[in-house]
């Protein structure tokens, strides 16, 4: 059992000739010594012993040493189990009767930009919306942690659904919304918790009855709607820089043909050698040992249009980031141009990211490829073959036969690359291009 004693040390008498009372713990034969608020003279201590006898100080350490008590009391038999250190975590720790509070926006905020530190952006984002979303549901930026119960987060729900949605968003919202702060909640738990020694700052679990997140719809395009992208003419280029609608079908069929390549890694990649483009994937490389990477055999078919988008600088393998100052930007261009794209081919909601749904259905239920490799085409990875893939020495060449088999049966027939343009672009791109005066 832990004791505790108020003790002070002739030789660590201060410049201004006080000493300050230290708390002695002692624990399973070891000793620990915590310094107090308190110094005394040497009047105040017998003179051979050096024991306190100033009465006022024995009291004040009387009452420090008897909240010591009351907190290790708190543990029992558990006590014996730990050593001296956790002692002192114990009797050191914040006090248990002082009313704890934390604001929940703030400790999310911190969390989104830990995330995007992580350079997690896209769970980041989805996190940032979700607590702005609290936060015009509560219509201020401070919410207290002890808000949070059961119905709060029910009328929080009703609201949603009143709310006008987007179509990228449905009826997801309501339970996607109040699922990411409740991660954001038990993360609130698990750092100011402390079960072990019966401190529970953080009580309630307010998100039992959360409504089920549907599951997304499936985006993939078939084979025939594919080819209809492929076919689209280009629109006129009105004016300098990107048009969005040639963009988004280029780079829409870029994706498909590499294996269903993400927007923010078409935009960062930056190797392309041997008639391959090497990459680690953005949204896991991070939480990988492999650092998620992929390499990607560029098939006769499209490496005009690769070329087409080659960077004049040789720093990325995509001229993207010249024109587009961030991923979203490039990300918002692609999805607005695939809007009149959809009108053509007469799909709903076409996103981008419907390229790779399209390749992996298309590879597993038209080409034929076993689910393992469009699996490992996709650079996902299993947990039931983690320990498996020690042993298996990585080859790219499954992933080539399987892209193989998809093109060869979607025959894309991409025609002519030049965009057309208008005399009045025309003229302005002849104009741009004259000496300036001196």
């Amino acid at each position: 059992m832990a004791t505790f004693k108020a003790e002070v040390y002739a030789h660590q008498k201060k410049k201004d000739g006080t000493y300050n009372i230290k708390i002695r713990i002692t624990h399973n034969g070891e000793k620990r010594y915590l310094a107090t608020p308190y110094y005394i003279y040497k009047e105040d201590v017998t003179h051979k012993t050096f024991k306190i006898k100033n009465q006022h100080y024995i009291d004040l350490t009387d009452e420090l040493i008897k909240k010591y008590r009351y907190r290790c009391d708190a543990w029992g038999e558990r006590l014996k189990m730990v050593n001296v250190d956790r002692i002192v975590e114990i009797v050191t720790s914040e006090d248990p009767e002082k009313k704890f509070d934390l604001d929940i926006v703030a400790y999310g905020r911190r969390f989104v930009k830990k995330l995007m530190q992580e350079d997690h952006e896209g769970n980041a984002k989805s996190y940032k919306i979700a607590i702005n979303n609290l936060v015009k549901f509560v219509g201020r930026e401070s919410i207290s942690i002890h808000e949070i119960n059961s119905k709060f987060v029910s009328d929080w729900i009703e609201w949603i659904k009143k709310q006008p949605s987007k179509k990228t968003k449905g009826d997801r919202a309501q339970s996607l919304y109040p699922s990411n702060l409740r991660a954001i909640h038990n993360l609130a738990k698990q750092e100011f918790n402390d079960e072990d020694s019966g401190v529970i700052r953080i009580p309630l679990s307010p998100f039992k009855k959360l409504p089920k997140v549907p599951s997304s719809r499936k985006r993939a395009l078939e084979i025939n709607q594919v080819k209809k992208i492929a076919s689209l003419g280009y629109t006129c280029i009105q004016q300098p820089g990107n048009n969005r609608f040639n963009l988004a079908k280029d780079v829409f069929l870029l994706s498909f043909a590499l294996v269903g390549m993400n927007a923010v890694d078409l935009y960062e990649c930056d190797l392309y050698k041997n008639g391959r483009i090497t990459y680690q994937r953005k949204k896991t490389r991070n939480r990988r040992d492999d650092k998620a990477e992929i390499s990607i055999k560029v098939e006769p078919e499209i490496e005009k249009l690769v070329e087409k988008y080659r960077d004049p600088d040789g720093k990325r393998v995509f001229c993207f980031y010249h024109s587009y100052s961030s991923v979203d930007a490039f990300s918002a261009a692609l999805n607005k141009g695939l809007k009149k794209i959809e009108k053509l081919i007469k799909v709903d909601d076409l996103e981008f990211y419907a390229a790779r749904h399209s390749w992996a259905t298309i590879a597993r239920n038209d080409a034929d490829v076993d689910k393992y490799t469009v699996h490992t085409a996709l650079n996902h990875v299993s947990e039931d073959m983690k320990a498996t893939d020690i042993y298996i020495k990585k080859s790219w060449d499954p992933i080539d036969r399987a892209n193989r088999k998809v093109l060869d049966l979607v025959k894309l027939e991409l025609g002519s690359l030049e965009e057309p343009k208008t005399e009045k672009y025309k003229k302005k791109l002849c104009l741009s291009n004259l000496p300036k005066q001196k």
